[in-house]
């Protein structure tokens, strides 16, 4: 999630935030993995859009709703020094 996210900072979720029916940054898991993306509205409905900040990389994808598990939202950045 470069350059939100660098190596060895820190998030704060709230799990209690787990609906998917705004924008913003989430945890996700995929695979056992927990995986900070931002979220936005797809192309129709139930759809989203995972996006990665470093888009060179790790393009977009589209998902159904029902297919991300939401662990929380990300609601605090602390940047290592």
């Amino acid at each position: 999630m470069e350059p939100t996210l660098r190596d060895d900072d820190v998030v704060m979720i709230d799990t209690s935030k787990r609906s998917l029916g705004y924008d913003g940054l989430f945890v996700l898991n995929f695979d056992n993995a927990l995986l900070v993306k931002r979220i936005s509205r797809g192309t129709g409905p139930g759809k989203i859009m995972i996006i990665s900040d470093n888009r060179e990389e790790y393009p977009a994808v589209e998902w159904h709703v029902s297919d991300v598990v939401v662990v929380g939202k990300v609601i605090w950045v602390g940047k290592k020094a």
